[in-house]
C-alpha cells in the first residue's frame, strides 16, 4: 500500500511543504498550470527536504489531456474557468482578453495509473472552479473512490452561472463517496 498526497493547485508551493512536513511517509505529486508559480513551488519543495518522492508537474488538473486556455489574475484566482468574479480583496482582476495556453491532465486518468484501491490517496483540491468538472467526471467514472481523503476548496460563489443547487449536488455526491475536508 503506497501513501500518496495530491496537490491539485499548488500554488506557491506552502501548502504543499506544510503537508509534506505532516505526512513524511507519503509520495508527493503537485499539479500547478500557472508557469510564473513554479519556482516558488521548486524552492518550498527543497526547504522541505522530503526523502520521497515529490514530482511537480506545470498542468492544469482537467477532465482531459491536451492543452487549455488559462486566465491569469491574482496568483490565488487565476482559472481556467470564464467567467469567474474575483474576491474584493484582490487587486487584480483576471485578465480574459489574454489567456495563456497551458498544459492539462485528465485528473480521472492520471489517479487511475498512480493509485491504486488499496492506496491511501489524500488529494488536495483549489482549482478555481475546475472542481465541479473535474469532480463529476470522478464520480462518473468512479475514480473517486481511489481517493480516502478530500480538502476542497470550493468556488461556487465565484461564479455568477453556477447555481447553489449545483454546487450542492457536486459536493453531496463527493461526501457520501470520500471524506471530505473543507479547505480555505
Amino acid at each position: 500500500m503506497r501513501k500518496i498526497f495530491v496537490d491539485c493547485g499548488a500554488n506557491l508551493g506552502i501548502v504543499l511543504r506544510q503537508f509534506m512536513h505532516e505526512l513524511p511517509d507519503h509520495d508527493f505529486y503537485a499539479f500547478e498550470p500557472n508557469p510564473t508559480l513554479l519556482p516558488s513551488i521548486r524552492a518550498n519543495v527543497e526547504r522541505a527536504q522530503h526523502a520521497g518522492l515529490v514530482e511537480v508537474s506545470p498542468s492544469a488538473v482537467w477532465t482531459e489531456d491536451g492543452t487549455i486556455d488559462l486566465f491569469l489574475g491574482h496568483h490565488e484566482s487565476s482559472t481556467v474557468m470564464p467567467g469567474k468574479r474575483v474576491p474584493p480583496m484582490y487587486d487584480q482582476q483576471i485578465d480574459y482578453s489574454s489567456p495563456v495556453p497551458v498544459p492539462a491532465v485528465d485528473f480521472s486518468a492520471w489517479l487511475r495509473r498512480t493509485a491504486a484501491p488499496e492506496d491511501h490517496v489524500v488529494v488536495k483540491m483549489d482549482i478555481e472552479g475546475a472542481e465541479y468538472p473535474v469532480l463529476r467526471e470522478l464520480l462518473a467514472d468512479g475514480t473517486i473512490d481511489l481517493v480516502s481523503i478530500l480538502y476542497v476548496e470550493w468556488h461556487h460563489d465565484r461564479f455568477p452561472a453556477m447555481s447553489l443547487p449545483e454546487h450542492d449536488e457536486v459536493a453531496a455526491a463527493v461526501s457520501t463517496r470520500v471524506d471530505v475536508r473543507h479547505w480555505d
